[in-house]
């Protein structure tokens, strides 16, 4: 059975960490192979270090003298461990027991670059962008809405594993030299958002796949630290800011960036009169980075084994497959509700 690394990044979440660390630590007492837990504090101010050292022994802590963001943060824990799969987890998820080994065993298919488990809310219900299926309209990428009930269908027999175009950020486990390789997280998109998506884009275009485990479950609390330390507003430009600057980079058609950017055009000559000054601001804000998108959009040029489309396609295809074998009454899965536009 392979080995895990489970890492945790932190910033100022000692609370968290009290609540939720414990069940990590029962996880991984129980899976079957060798697992380590390691936390890496993003400069916290609030005693997250010490009290890791006092309360939980059998944890390795990384500590950065300065915040340097989520991205870095879980590039730090790769960084540090030589295990096979790394499995990255916020500080405000709780596990399940047996959470590990669903995710571990897809590996054993070498195509497999990240899985992610099924991610609850805290009232009980099941994320609706556990999976993300793509298309594009206007020239943005958008996701089409997935009935997340499908996932909990019981007993079902399927072509082939569900499949998304991004592992959610919180909570997914990841081929560690793959990982590596892509260099992580990229700090594009620093402080916070659209670097799991990017990262799951980067590696269906190298040809390999992110996977939904149903047999593995986290419940996911909401109660980082963002919204404690960046207004309303700042978190919002930032998450329109990175949503640009993700489709600039991974736009790697040229027709295709071509009829992005002129359509952005169109909707900064428009949005303002119907009040929305917030696209101004963020595409303001996204173009101080315009450059550095387009260096790295270059970048995976060289690595593209499937295009956008292509890639779009697969993942649609495959789950319309799996939604066709899944018996009533789950047959309500074929629904569609209202359409999503990311994250």
């Amino acid at each position: 059975m392979r080995s895990v690394s489970i890492i945790i990044p932190n910033w100022n979440g000692k609370d968290l960490l009290r609540s939720y660390l414990p069940s990590v630590l029962a996880a991984a007492a129980q899976y079957g192979g060798q697992a380590e837990i390691v936390v890496v504090d993003d400069g916290s101010s609030d005693g997250s270090v010490d009290m890791l050292h006092r309360k939980f022994f059998g944890v390795k802590v990384i500590a950065h003298r300065r915040n340097k963001g989520f991205g870095r943060a879980c590039w730090s824990g790769a960084a540090a461990t030589g295990q096979a799969v790394l499995i990255f987890l916020n500080s405000d998820v709780s596990v399940e027991p047996d959470f590990i080994e669903p995710l571990v065993n897809y590996f054993e298919d070498p195509s497999v670059f990240a899985v992610s488990p099924l991610i609850f809310n805290d009232n009980g219900t099941l994320s609706d962008v556990t999976i993300s299926i793509p298309y594009l309209r206007r020239a943005k990428i958008r996701y089409r809405p997935f009935p997340v009930d499908c996932l909990l269908a019981k007993n079902a027999v399927l072509a082939q594993p569900w499949v998304t175009l991004f592992p959610i950020g919180g909570a997914f486990a990841v081929d560690r030299r793959r990982f590596m390789q892509l260099q992580g997280f990229d700090d594009l998109f620093a402080p916070f958002y659209y670097e799991d998506t990017d990262l799951g884009f980067r590696a269906w275009r190298r040809g390999w796949k992110c996977i939904v485990a149903p047999g593995s479950r986290v419940t996911h609390f909401h109660r980082g630290t963002i919204a404690r330390t960046f207004s309303q507003y700042k978190v919002r430009a930032i998450r329109k800011r990175n949503r640009l600057l993700f489709h600039w980079k991974n736009f790697t058609s040229p027709g295709l960036l071509r009829r992005h950017l002129l359509m952005q055009l169109l909707r900064l000559c428009y949005r303002p009169f119907c009040l929305d000054t917030m696209i101004v601001v963020a595409t303001a804000f996204a173009l101080g980075s315009f450059g550095k998108a387009m260096d790295r959009r270059r970048v995976e040029q060289r690595y593209t084994v499937c295009s956008e489309e292509e890639i779009f396609r697969m993942i649609a295809a495959a789950n319309d497959e799996n939604r066709r074998m899944i018996p009533t009454p789950a047959a309500s899965c074929l629904g569609v509700s209202k359409v999503q536009e990311g994250n």
